[in-house]
């Protein structure tokens, strides 16, 4: 998962995946490993949590999900981008967000708002989401993604596509 997290941030910083293989090949680290990683990393994933998670996913076998995808809520106007998004095959959007427990605790991601006031705003993007069409939000932690069968049946419990091998 370590391999995901400094390609995905590589990439995410303007390094092209050229640069990045050929820097592997001359070091010598080119393995099965890493071509897997060179194979699912994207420049989507905002932070090393989000590259641990998108790593646990493949490594659970499912298809790479559409990353940093943006919904309109057709209520509110509200704008919500979902770190994770997969479709089933009858067309049921899942979406997968990696909830950080700072954005409870520090002052600053806050931003003035009470715990309460923070939970209230996380359940009205759950709501606005699914009045744009999202059928199932899943929510993980970082603490999930030390148990891959455990997250495996949730994710796949909640229709999340597995590859098609």
């Amino acid at each position: 998962m370590p391999a995901m997290e400094v390609m995905c941030c590589a990439l995410r910083n303007g390094t092209s995946s050229t640069e990045i293989i050929a820097c592997a090949t001359r070091e010598g680290l080119m393995n099965a490993n890493a071509q897997n990683v060179f194979r699912f990393a994207t420049p989507f994933a905002e932070n090393g949590g989000e590259s641990r998670a998108l790593a646990a996913m493949i490594l659970c076998g499912f298809e790479p999900p559409a990353q940093q995808v943006e919904f309109t809520d057709p209520q509110t106007g509200k704008r919500y981008r979902v770190d994770f998004l997969g479709r089933t095959r009858d067309g049921r959007i899942v979406v997968v967000d990696l909830d950080g427990l700072v954005k409870y605790t520090d002052a600053q991601m806050m931003d003035g708002r009470t715990l309460g006031g923070v939970i209230d705003d996380e359940r009205e993007r759950s709501e606005g989401l699914k009045r744009a069409g999202v059928d199932v939000i899943v929510r993980i932690r970082m603490d999930d993604l030390h148990d891959l069968e455990g997250l495996k049946q949730r994710l796949a419990g909640a229709g999340v596509p597995l590859r098609r091998r």
